[in-house]
């Protein structure tokens, strides 16, 4: 640890004062063999690490932190997990209701993603004009407007498209992001990041779960509450530091922090630290020039890595599972109730994202996304291989996977067969039952622990304060209409590409993003949210040099 000599710069004798009041900070006796000089330089060098380092003696009382995540991730991010478990439990209970074909169906799955790409610019340009809590608020709106319009309907199927519409506009998946992030301290900010996804699964394994209990309407109205909680409780959130500094609010920041932080912590450093980080001209914020923002490199360079992660989540194939659920395991040949293994589905993800809010502080988010992403690959390529022979088994021995299905011709002929070898395909036919549940299972698993985790903090983290509110928007936006495609193709590609076909696609982009998160991926743990967003460059021609309690970034 470095100690600052006491000393008077202006001439070079030691100050007797300052002298008691760091004696335990350095020897007496080296002290006076050091001149003026060497103190100045001292001084200069190390009063922003010094200053760090006995604010961190004081350790921030993260009470009021844990209040706001509470609200955010423990109530507003489960919203996001119902909307996007709702169509697997209501898809099999409305075929009973009702005839819908398999366009229509596809389109109840998929347009809640159609709503979400306007939610997500939108809410981008809110977060950064209006701020973080206001836009939460916000959305409010339509996300229940969407739960009380799919409930009310009387089966027709257009109202089942504008609420899904409605329910994705007030999906506020990048808003809760990065307000989690922004009020974290270094500490806590990686599990209050992680804890997002963990909430996410959360709220998809409840609607299952609810899904399996009650009729759709039902989850409707108890999932039509979730909204209204969350505007009640963000009356009493503040809004976040990063947002206040940006837009020249110093006094409310301040107190803000006072309140996150705790009274007896001193946040002179940190106040410091995210003015120094918003680069030059902090205070114009018009949407133009925050899109001017993008030429500097510490704005463009960590846009396009978040594009390209969430390009390759959503292409992995994750949410066409989680939105097909049920769907998915009849028609792999699941001969149990579907909603049992999708049920444990959702408990397996939010295991999954339990175990990575845990690894990820200790192991930090590369490796952790990176293996991830090579399991999932590794899973989604023995389900392709397991279809394709199951089809294949099925077929020979004269099986039908579902029922109705046409067997082959040679099943027309007599066939004699002997005890032993009718006990073999028994063992087997288990074994192919099984195998693709279980396989799907562990993927969702590491899925949760790295993969669908890990992207949805770098979001948080990555971009400066002065286009987070933009970058975001886009980026969710992006991740959306990929969603979108995904969910939209999947049953299509089950059809021309075969099951083996399709699942071997998700097993090959798994693969490439894990190639990407080697190549690419920055690594963030143990730095403040000021150090990384100049791990880039700065937002302007100037070179700065900032300061944090993990070491001094310099940038151009």
């Amino acid at each position: 640890m470095t100690y600052l000599k006491a000393c008077d710069v202006g001439n070079g004798e030691e100050d007797k004062n300052a002298n008691n009041t760091r004696k335990r900070s350095f020897d007496r006796e080296n002290s006076r063999n050091k001149d003026g000089m060497e103190c100045q330089m001292l001084l200069e060098e190390d009063i922003f690490k010094v200053h760090a380092l006995e604010a961190a003696a004081i350790k921030p009382d993260p009470k009021n932190q844990f209040i706001s995540a509470a609200v955010v991730s423990g109530i507003a991010t489960v919203s996001i997990g119902t909307v996007l478990g709702f169509s697997a439990i209501l898809l099999p209970q409305l075929a009973e209701e009702m005839t819908l074909s398999p366009d229509e169906a596809s389109w109840i799955a998929s347009l809640s993603n159609i709503g979400q790409l306007f939610g997500a610019i939108g809410s981008g340009i809110l977060a950064g004009k209006f701020g973080r809590r206001i836009t939460l608020m916000l959305l409010c709106a339509p996300l229940l407007a969407g739960w009380v319009t799919m409930g009310l309907t009387q089966g027709q199927i257009w109202m089942f498209y504008l609420g899904r519409i409605l329910q994705g506009v007030g999906v506020m998946s990048s808003v809760t992001q990065v307000y989690l992030v922004e009020i974290a301290d270094t500490d806590h900010r990686g599990m209050f990041g992680a804890s997002g996804a963990l909430s996410v699964s959360v709220g998809i394994t409840l609607t299952y779960c609810l899904g399996a209990l009650f009729h759709w309407r039902i989850v409707c109205g108890i999932c039509g509450a979730i909204p209204v909680v969350v505007f009640v409780c963000m009356f009493f959130l503040p809004e976040t530091p990063p947002w206040l500094v940006l837009h020249g609010k110093k006094e409310e920041a301040e107190k803000t922090l006072k309140w996150l932080r705790g009274s007896d912590y001193d946040i002179s450093g940190e106040l410091e630290a995210l003015a120094a980080a918003q680069g030059s001209g902090v205070q114009n914020t018009s949407l133009l020039e925050t899109l001017k923002t993008f030429k500097y490199p510490g704005a463009y360079k960590p846009f396009i890595i978040l594009l390209f992660v969430f390009l390759f989540q959503q292409l992995s194939g994750s949410y066409a599972i989680i939105f097909y659920a049920v769907t998915l395991f009849k028609d792999i040949g699941v001969s149990t109730n579907p909603y049992i293994p999708a049920i444990v589905t959702g408990f397996i993800r939010l295991l999954g994202t339990l175990i990575g809010t845990a690894l990820i502080k200790r192991y930090g988010r590369k490796p952790l996304m990176t293996i991830s992403a090579i399991l999932m690959g590794v899973f989604m390529a023995s389900l392709a291989v397991t279809v394709f022979y199951k089809e294949k088994f099925y077929s020979d021995n004269c099986l039908q996977m579902k029922l109705n299905d046409t067997l082959p011709e040679h099943c027309n002929e007599e066939r004699l067969v002997s005890i032993e070898e009718e006990a073999k395909i028994a063992k087997m036919r288990l074994i192919y039952d099984i195998y693709p549940a279980v396989s799907v299972i562990l993927y969702m698993l590491v899925f949760g622990a790295g993969v669908g985790t890990v992207p949805w903090l770098l979001l948080g983290e990555l971009c400066p304060s002065k286009v987070k509110g933009i970058a975001s928007g886009i980026t969710v936006f992006m991740a959306f209409i990929t969603i979108f495609a995904v969910v939209k193709v999947f049953p299509y590609g089950l059809k021309y590409l075969q099951p083996y076909g399709t699942y071997g696609f998700f097993a090959v982009v798994s693969l490439l993003m894990a190639v990407f998160t080697v190549l690419f991926v920055p690594e963030t743990r143990g730095k403040s949210l000021a150090e990384i967003q100049t791990m880039f460059g700065e937002l302007g021609e100037t070179k700065v040099e900032l300061s944090t309690v993990s070491g001094s970034v310099e940038k151009e």
